[in-house]
């Protein structure tokens, strides 16, 4: 599909350093990067968000709604917690505060929220070399917050469309209930995950890096490691890029073969029109404004060279940073064979004929959830993936009734919560996946799924109160479904 397989992969290839995405509206208070002068020395630090406890709950709803929940590693949290707070320490009058979490994801990036909190996946810890890497990183994500810029995400605005049209493509089809699963699998863990098409503003960009090189620097940090970072996270991209090629690939098919195709619904003609309309949209802005990781080092370089020719300093730290890092190599391996776990079934789904070796992902997942991490999110999600793929529901399900709640939230992460009510339903306990989907839809503000899976349950049910409801709440959230919402799938 052309719009689709321009965007899709464009994003994947852009540096997931950051997937902050801005509004691109002048912000007059910040003061322009200085031609002559640190950006550190010049720049005036906007006021913080208001209401910043009740806006950082929301925040973290956001970004925990489009993942499988936190990485549970203490250690590293904390060792990246002293990073920033060294990094802050640094900062102009007035900087916030900020706290750091790991998400349980595996491509490259981070996140980070103006209300305060920084997202960074756990696999940095895996392909940053260093702590001054980790400084740049950190020091990035936090000029961000500093500077208050907007989180705003475009998927967010057209992750909607893509669920109803891998929903769409599905039904209309093929009824192979796997085909559907292997979608679904792709949507979650990837699109809505991992790639979260970014869209950076270049000049945004180029503050954040350039304040996060300052900050860096001045905390004792050598900023020469910043090009290291950008040249090793560029590399650990096109991996990852690679790895999920042909199952990206496979969905751009099937969304091609429905969305080029004019039916006698209206209903489906106007969503086709409309989900075009918003790829373009994103093409133009992806166009207008990425950056991606060469051009981030050129203009990295021209400013060092300016600013900090004579600064020839060892890394900080390293000894401590590999350490830790190797203190944590047993979980970390364990995410990574989750991962594998994940990829391997998604790649199966969508080649015919692809050859899965069954016992090697069954000791991988079992690895994976042996130890420390028996009762983590992603390694017990990936090791349910495998019991859906072979048709055990059942043990799919023991799986995650083993994950433990996390941060002191009982509520499972949302994409798992979609999962478990999705097996639930398999193996014949429709009341209990209605019951617990409406919990977790609550929690998570009410994602477009958690509307996609009640509407048809409970019009099944005959529950015609309800499914009107539902159906109201969802054109008010989502108004760019509105036909979509009003109809029963």
């Amino acid at each position: 599909m052309k719009f689709l397989k321009w965007s899709l992969p464009a994003a994947m290839l852009m540096l997931a350093g950051c997937v902050t995405n801005q509004t691109g509206v002048p912000i007059p208070f910040l003061s322009p990067i200085p031609d002559d002068a640190k950006y550190i020395e010049t720049v005036k630090l906007p006021t913080t968000t208001l209401e910043k406890a009740e806006g950082l709950k929301k925040a973290r709803t956001k970004v925990l709604t489009s993942s499988v929940g936190l990485a549970d590693f203490p250690q590293l949290q904390s060792y990246a917690q002293s990073v920033l707070d060294r990094i802050i320490a640094t900062a102009p009058a007035g900087a916030p505060d900020a706290k750091v979490y790991l998400l349980a994801n595996v491509g490259p990036g981070a996140m980070a929220v103006p209300e305060g909190a920084i997202y960074i996946h756990f696999s940095a810890f895996q392909y940053l070399q260093s702590e001054d890497q980790l400084a740049f990183l950190l020091g990035h994500e936090y000029s961000h917050v500093a500077l208050q810029h907007s989180p705003e995400n475009l998927l967010r605005s057209l992750r909607p469309y893509l669920v109803t049209a891998m929903d769409f493509a599905v039904s209309r089809a093929s009824s192979d209930s796997k085909l559907r699963k292997s979608l679904q699998l792709y949507g979650s863990d990837i699109l809505s995950r991992d790639v979260l098409l970014p869209v950076w503003d270049r000049s945004a960009e180029k503050e954040a890096d350039f304040l996060g090189l300052d900050l860096m620097t001045k905390a004792g940090y050598n900023p020469s490691e910043s090009l290291r970072f950008l040249a090793i996270v560029g590399k650990y991209d096109d991996s990852f890029e690679r790895l999920h090629l042909a199952t990206r690939n496979q969905l751009e098919k099937q969304l091609d073969a429905q969305l080029a195709t004019t039916t006698d619904s209206p209903l489906w003609n106007r969503f086709t029109s409309e989900f075009r309309d918003a790829i373009g949209t994103i093409q133009e802005q992806i166009s207008s404004r990425h950056e991606d990781a060469k051009d981030r080092m050129v203009a990295l370089v021209g400013y060092m060279k300016r600013e900090y020719a004579m600064e020839r300093r060892r890394p900080i730290n390293n000894a401590i940073y590999v350490k830790t890092v190797d203190q944590n190599a047993d979980v970390l391996d364990h995410y990574l064979d989750a991962h594998k776990v994940i990829a391997a079934l998604q790649e199966a789904e969508f080649e015919p004929g692809q050859k899965i070796n069954i016992g090697k992902l069954e000791g991988l997942a079992r690895r994976a959830v042996s130890g420390k991490t028996s009762d983590h999110a992603y390694t017990r999600y990936a090791f349910s993936k495998l019991r859906t793929y072979q048709g055990k529901y059942s043990l799919a399900l023991k799986n995650i009734d083993l994950i433990a709640g996390q941060d002191g939230d009982d509520v499972l992460p949302f994409q798992i919560s979609l999962e478990r009510a999705e097996l639930q339903q398999s193996t014949g306990n429709s009341k209990l996946a209605i019951k617990q989907m409406e919990v977790a839809a609550a929690h998570y503000d009410w994602p477009v799924e958690a509307y996609h899976f009640l509407i048809p349950m409970l019009a099944g049910q005959g529950d015609k109160g309800r499914v009107n409801e539902l159906k109201i709440g969802c054109v008010a959230r989502y108004p760019q479904q509105r036909e979509l919402c009003a109809t029963p799938q």
